[in-house]
């Protein structure tokens, strides 16, 4: 390092110097966090300040340096993000301790307090030994990183031989930095005893606080320098004496049908990838593979990232490619060709599968590229929710053979209000050809895409004003409407004859939807009691008796279906709906049958001071059920009590999650409506944060920052929440 000069430049500079050693003791570890999320540090950065492996404060020091958040002759970007973070005390002593270094650097004129040539060089030699010590501490996390190398969860022997090189790598590299640190820290401690009675004895106070605040930085680096060498020694000694890594033990996959679900953990498939991108690599045949709900972004080059983050590599054996979206996605032009390209890099491709998916037709100048590469392979594109395949040609959709479509049929039709008006005109021409046909159709499920009927019973008209005839073939017919709407009496009379034209009818399913109380006798026929289909309000739990016309509890199998799927409450539906979802919930409950989550929808008035149940609009009462995993109380514009809280606080106490949306409980929560430990509770205002309870202080945590809620920040949240809902 050259000996700095003299002038202002430099007096400002060593001030400066000062300043940053004074700022790192003060900065403490709630404000370091706080500045990082205000100024959206990376996040590998605010981790390592969250684990505490290195000085919080000289680190945020340097990064703000780094960054341009602090200069010799600026600090107001530091503190205006302080006040901001309500830290007003902090950011007056910065101000107090910038003025302060700033003026001595004007006091000190070289004509009137000149330092001596060995000051500088004392100065200048404690600011070498801090660099190289940061530096050091900078090798040694990296490196410490490097050591949390997981034991690899795959099969096969590439992931052990990769494991086993990474360990011996770092060894390598421990042992290299461990004795230049020790050189390093040997250098600065006999620097330090040796100029031990100089640095005391120096001439001028302003030299000897700054040189005393660099001795105290030093001995702070080698403290940390040697732990996190003694921690990287102690590891070092481990990879040495343990035992090469067990690879977990994982059933070979099939090669004639590869399934990759959203479910799965990380590892696994991972594990599944390996075997995967193994036997492309040998060449063996890989007949289909299948995603199920598992992709995140579909890249323009036919890349695919799975929604746990893991890129999924080309096969170049795939014989066959299936895609399981979730429920009713639908692709863009861009995202469906990307697939395509996908699966075209396999030379051996032969079929693709699509299904719970809405896509369009391939007629933009960039699908002309995917086309033709399926057409020179031969490879088919069938669209099981609608029974058509693609022409290559053409880039539109056709039938697809009697064969496909009786397959179609057979896994059941989705129709979905959100999709385009194109697929579902697909859909209904693949029903209207299937029952020509007498083609068996399991399902056909309107998905909120209902609308209403017409007189004769006919017609389903959909919400996108088209028609869907009545179908002779089809076994199951599911209405699921919009949320708790209600179908009158002779509405719901004219959907019993319009399930009771098909031959092949089974059952007649409602959900999310408010049914007649009562149904007269006129409603249904002699034909309909005859044929003795099922009429079952899932969202009851309850199935109608075609003979004496009432509502009564379902099956054990129908109560778990019901109960599996979430049961939800309306405000707007009567006491007599409530009444029945309580008979289902207490049934439910009383033999065990696990509830998924109960989601009160705007139904929620208050809890029952004597008996702990929960009172809802209607007036019925939720009774406690003891077979609940998660409770939600959607209450768009409340604004809860404090004994509403403690009173669902109660009523959940054997849930895992309690949930609280669009709506506003206290800032606080009393100690003894503190949440069980085991319990989550969280709360989304439909803001822009989603918060989680801390049970330790009582406090709404943001759930992205990890910071307590402050009372301003609820105040403003309020404010904003009431001008919304008012």
């Amino acid at each position: 390092m050259d000996r700095p000069s003299s002038g202002m430049k430099n007096r400002v500079l060593e001030g400066f110097c000062l300043f940053k050693l004074q700022l790192a003791d003060l900065l403490n570890y709630n404000a370091s966090i706080r500045l990082a999320t205000i100024w959206n540090y990376p996040s590998a950065f605010r981790d390592s300040l969250r684990s505490g492996n290195a000085d919080v404060g000289l680190s945020m020091v340097e990064k703000m340096v780094e960054r341009g958040d602090i200069t010799s002759d600026d600090v107001s970007t530091l503190t205006d993000a302080l006040r901001k973070c309500e830290l007003n005390g902090v950011a007056t002593e910065v101000e107090k301790i910038f003025g302060e270094n700033s003026s001595q650097a004007d006091l000190i004129q070289p004509e009137t307090n000149r330092q001596s040539e060995d000051e500088k060089e004392a100065m200048r030699q404690c600011e070498e030994h801090g660099n190289a010590l940061s530096t050091l501490l900078q090798a040694t996390e990296e490196l410490g990183r490097k050591m949390e190398v997981p034991t690899p969860t795959g099969s096969g022997m590439n992931t052990l031989t990769k494991h086993r090189r990474e360990r011996k790598e770092v060894e390598q590299e421990l042992l290299l930095l461990k004795s230049s640190s020790l050189e390093s820290i040997d250098t600065t401690e006999a620097f330090i005893h040796e100029n031990q009675p100089y640095l005391s004895a120096l001439q001028h106070s302003e030299t000897r606080n700054r040189i005393r605040q660099l001795r105290k930085s030093l001995d702070r680096s080698l403290e940390l320098s040697r732990k996190q060498l003694d921690d990287l020694t102690d590891q070092l000694l481990k990879l040495r004496t343990e035992s090469p890594p067990q690879v977990e033990a994982v059933e070979p996959i099939n090669l004639n049908c590869v399934t990759i679900k959203a479910t799965d953990s990380k590892d696994k498939q991972l594990s599944i990838i390996d075997q995967l991108k193994e036997a492309s690599d040998k060449g063996s045949p890989i007949r289909m593979l299948r995603l199920v709900t598992t992709f995140k972004t579909i890249h323009e080059n036919g890349n695919i990232t799975l929604s746990s983050g893991v890129l999924l590599p080309f096969l170049s054996t795939l014989a066959a490619f299936v895609i399981w979206t979730e429920k009713g996605r639908v692709l863009t032009e861009a995202e469906f060709s990307g697939l395509l390209k996908y699966g075209c890099k396999s030379s051996r491709i032969e079929e693709f599968t699509f299904q719970y998916c809405d896509l369009p037709s391939l007629t933009g100048t960039s699908s002309r590229e995917v086309l033709k590469e399926l057409q020179e392979r031969g490879a088919k594109v069938k669209w099981c929710d609608t029974g058509h395949c693609l022409s290559t040609s053409a880039g539109s959709w056709e039938m697809g053979t009697i064969d496909w479509v009786r397959e179609a049929c057979g896994a059941g039709v989705v129709m979905y209000k959100h999709w385009r008006k194109e697929t579902l005109h697909l859909q209904i021409k693949m029903l209207e050809f299937a029952t020509e046909k007498e083609i068996p159709i399991r399902l056909v499920n309107l998905n909120r895409c209902y609308s209403s009927i017409t007189s004769d019973g006919s017609n389903i008209i959909l919400q996108s004003g088209q028609s869907l005839p009545a179908m002779s073939s089809v076994k199951i017919i599911n209405i699921t409407t919009e949320d708790g709407r209600l179908i009158p009496e002779d509405e719901f009379a004219r959907l019993l004859d319009y399930a009771n034209q098909s031959q092949a009818i089974k059952d007649l399913r409602f959900q999310e939807c408010e049914l007649p109380p009562t149904v007269s006798a006129s409603t249904i026929s002699s034909e309909i009691k005859s044929k003795n289909f099922k009429v079952s309000w899932l969202t009851t739990g309850h199935r109608l008796n075609l003979h004496d016309r009432t509502w009564q509890i379902d099956d054990m199998d129908t109560i778990r279906e019901s109960c599996g799927a979430g049961v939800l409450i309306f405000k707007q539906c009567s006491s007599h709906m409530h009444t029945l979802q309580m008979h289902l919930l207490t049934v439910a409950s009383q033999n065990n049958i696990p509830i998924a989550f109960i989601s009160l929808r705007m139904s929620y008035r208050a809890v029952d001071a004597t008996t702990g149940s929960i009172i809802l609009e209607s007036g019925v009462m939720l009774p406690r059920l003891s077979s609940l995993s998660e409770l939600g109380i959607n209450a768009s514009g409340s604004e809860l009590t404090e004994e509403d809280v403690n009173g669902l606080m109660d009523y959940s106490r054997q849930c895992s999650k309690l949930n609280f949306f669009w709506c506003f409980p206290p800032w606080s929560v009393s100690t003894h409506a503190r949440p069980h430990s085991k319990r989550q509770v969280h709360w989304d205002p439909e803001d822009k944060d989603v918060f989680t309870l801390d049970s330790a202080s009582s406090r709404w945590v943001n759930e992205e920052t990890r910071m307590a809620l402050t009372e301003r920040e609820y105040q403003d949240m309020l404010i904003r929440f009431r001008l919304k809902w008012k």
